[in-house]
């Protein structure tokens, strides 16, 4: 997936969540650091728990290092590219 596929996932997703549901794809799209678009620290830490929840199920796990990640748009981008990579897909029998 591309990082623009990447940008419309994270704004289609913060508009989902009670904490970002105001921020637009086009705040997203213009936005280098997550301080632009109002989202503290905790808040953005709730969103990758969130997204870990509806995206992998719960079989990924947060990791201490993204945390510095998540403090610029890329940044953040790189780690739901990683949670995706990384999630477990049921085999099918």
């Amino acid at each position: 997936m591309a990082t623009d596929d990447y940008r419309r996932k994270f704004a289609d997703f913060l508009a989902k969540q009670p904490m970002t549901s105001d921020i637009t794809y086009e705040q997203v799209a213009r936005a280098k650091t997550r301080d632009e678009l109002g989202i503290t620290s905790l808040n953005m830490v709730l969103v990758l728990v969130n997204y870990i929840d509806e995206y992998t199920g719960n079989t990924v796990t947060m990791r201490p290092e993204w945390v510095l990640r998540l403090g610029d748009i890329d940044g953040i981008l790189s780690v739901l590219r990683e949670i995706d990579a990384s999630a477990v897909v049921p085999t099918r029998a």
